[in-house]
């Protein structure tokens, strides 16, 4: 057994150690809670932070690609920009951007080619998003190319030099048709 003087008495150590416990008793959570608030506070506003970056990132990123598509798309030089600003507008809403939001983006494009919408010309886009509560600004650009495929001369749109006999189209159905039905369409004529 092993003695300890304490406070000008000798006690035993299971004594000391039984009522130093007993004393304890509830100070691990009251000490966490004193540790853990201060060092997890940080943490919850840096992520915090970081997720309303990605948000506003991810929106710019949207909205940038789907205007300069409708841009890219657009019949003529004269129609694009219109019809990239209406669609920026109504995605943004469409995203949650407040009036106040949507009237400070500032959209920019630049072209490889003269005038802007001509076949294989590169068109790169750039949105400037300004956060509403900090001083910075999210800068996103996107690019994409004039197809070729689309394009008929006058701009975007079906190929007017492209026609379809109905008659072939009614003759493919009706074959289609029989073929369904199990019974052999006529021969071609």
């Amino acid at each position: 057994m092993v003695m300890c003087f304490v406070r000008g008495q000798w006690k035993k150590i299971n004594e000391l150690s039984r009522h130093f416990h007993r004393d304890e008793i509830g100070s691990a959570s009251v000490e966490f809670v004193l540790l853990a608030i201060p060092l997890f506070l940080p943490i919850l506003i840096f992520l915090n932070h970081f997720a309303t970056l990605s948000n506003s990132e991810l929106v710019a990123r949207t909205l940038v690609r789907e205007s300069l598509r409708a841009y890219v798309t657009s019949p003529n030089n004269e129609a694009a920009p219109d019809r990239a600003w209406q669609v920026l507008n109504a995605g943004a809403r469409a995203e949650g951007l407040s009036e106040d939001q949507i009237s400070k983006l500032d959209l920019k494009f630049e072209c490889s080619a003269t005038p802007c919408i001509s076949p294989k010309g590169r068109i790169r886009a750039t949105l400037n998003l300004p956060l509403t509560k900090e001083a910075k600004v999210i800068s996103v650009q996107a690019e994409e190319y004039v197809s070729t495929w689309q394009w008929n001369g006058q701009g975007h749109g079906v190929q007017p030099s492209l026609t379809i006999d109905p008659t072939v189209v009614l003759d493919f159905a009706v074959d289609k048709f029989l073929s369904l039905l199990g019974v052999e369409p006529p021969l071609s004529k």
